[in-house]
């Protein structure tokens, strides 16, 4: 039976070709397919750790020593909840690992960190509700099958985590990339201003739930997207300040969110002014307008995420001219990218700057108000600059049945491919990925062995905190 299907698998790797491709992409398409020599598409199943693989706990611990030295303990508190939270945080231990498969070198712009919870909805500058990828700290130029890995191997980590059948698991990470697969196919032969203005409205979402007659899933996107709807400016206010003798005021959460009150400390005052003004500098004449109607009121440290927490990062609040008029910044520290020393460095040395332009390249519609900061003082951090929260919102994995992952997988395998299309070649990586069933099931095969390496790291990890050689603060 092995020597069957390793048969099978060799026939698919020689015939299994696109149809129907236009004379102008005929070359890019053969290009592409002349790439499964040196780098066979069945290749990409391979995954066990080289000797010389990096210990994950001392990847951790690296990047520990540059980040805030008592939220350490929270990040980690937060990777030790389960295996998919645990991956989560682990981008840069899988990063080496990437580097170290079979790679085709096809670049695009990558996410990094392209698992399925850093895909979601937000509002687009025309306030419709859209979805798309939606974390962008770790984006450079790189092979574009890194970004899809990681993704595959999300879906398996969480089929684990959720107590699906490894039949399922199989089944949602093949249907992911199979997807990834079919709608780079579909790009490659659009003009690409359609590909670059195209995206994916949450009202489109929600009119082919309902016409495929799956109530269920029509009624949970639809709760999906009134949430996101509350998650505005107006909203946050509501949850994160209160109004005091002085106005608002950010309230105390500690550790999660510690305001810092400007006015109070002059050298502080200074650092925020400076970053804003660097700020207001990388902005549209026409955004810079919109923030000049509005003046500061208050600052906060907030720890947010699970791979970022660590970095600086803070939440400004400003105010307009009524109660009703807050607009709320989140300032997030920007590092080297995770794929940097293996992809190679960002041409932009503000790493703020790398995360901005990266995501502005990747998403279909993006914040208006993103921009990027330097830090005063020795260390001169860099940040990005977006809205807190306007209309954000996420899909429950953890409740996902087989059936829902396996869509959800699609979608989000289907919004890669897309966001790749924007900077890469389209026509060439669908000549090397095909039509056939070959990559998908190869894609499939690596989430299946990494899942398992990444269990491997999760214990890894429990193990340091038992030893004493890692502290972890829990339930933060």
């Amino acid at each position: 039976m092995a020597k069957k299907n390793k048969k099978k698998k060799q026939e698919q790797e020689q015939s299994d070709e696109l149809v129907s491709l236009s004379p102008a992409t005929e070359a890019k398409y053969e290009a592409g397919k002349a790439l499964r020599e040196d780098v066979p598409r069945s290749s990409h199943a391979e995954w066990s750790a080289p000797a010389d693989r990096p210990d994950p706990v001392a990847v951790l611990e690296a990047q520990a020593a540059q980040r805030v030295p008592d939220l350490v303990p929270i990040r980690y508190g937060r990777m030790l909840v389960s295996p998919g939270t645990f991956y989560r945080g682990g981008a840069g231990i899988m990063a080496w690992d990437l580097a170290h498969t079979p790679t085709t070198n096809m670049r695009v712009q990558c996410c990094g960190d392209a698992h399925l919870l850093n895909f979601g909805t937000y509002a687009a500058p025309d306030r419709s509700l859209v979805f798309d990828l939606n974390d962008f700290d770790e984006t450079l130029p790189a092979s574009f099958e890194w970004d899809l890995k990681r993704l595959v191997a999300s879906i398996t980590v969480s089929a684990r985590d959720n107590g699906l059948k490894p039949s399922e698991a199989r089944d949602a990470a093949q249907a992911t990339a199979a997807r990834y697969q079919a709608r780079m196919d579909e790009v490659a032969e659009l003009p690409f201003l359609q590909v670059w203005y195209e995206r994916v409205d949450m009202s489109n979402i929600l009119g082919a739930a309902d016409g495929s007659g799956d109530k269920g899933a029509a009624k949970r996107i639809g709760k999906i997207a009134s949430k996101a709807e509350t998650k505005t400016n107006l909203g946050a206010l509501d949850r994160f300040a209160e109004k005091t003798d002085d106005g608002f005021k950010i309230k105390a959460d500690p550790p999660v969110v510690v305001p810092i009150p400007l006015g109070m400390v002059k050298e502080l005052d200074q650092i925020v002014d400076k970053a804003f003004s660097d700020y207001l500098e990388t902005l549209e004449p026409d955004r810079r307008i919109v923030i000049s109607r509005y003046r500061r009121a208050d600052f906060a440290r907030k720890v947010v995420g699970v791979g970022s927490v660590g970095t600086q990062a803070f939440m400004m609040l400003l105010m307009g001219d009524s109660d009703q008029d807050p607009l709320f910044l989140q300032f997030k520290e920007a590092q080297q990218s995770v794929l940097a020393p293996y992809a190679g460095k960002s041409e932009y040395k503000q790493e703020g700057e790398r995360v901005v332009r990266g995501q502005r390249i990747m998403q279909s519609a993006s914040d208006p108000f993103l921009g990027w900061a330097t830090g005063t003082g020795g260390a001169k951090k860099h940040y990005y600059l977006r809205q807190l929260r306007d209309m954000k919102g996420s899909v429950d994995v953890a409740k996902m049945d087989a059936v829902g992952l396996a869509r959800y997988g699609a979608l989000c395998g289907g919004v890669l491919a897309h966001a790749h299309a924007r900077s890469g070649d389209a026509a060439m990586i669908a000549g090397y990925l095909g039509s056939g069933a070959t990559f998908a099931e190869s894609l499939a095969e690596f989430g299946d062995a990494y899942a398992d390496q990444n269990e491997r790291d999760f214990e890894a990890l429990k193990e340091a905190e038992k030893s004493g050689r890692i502290k972890v603060e829990s339930g933060v």
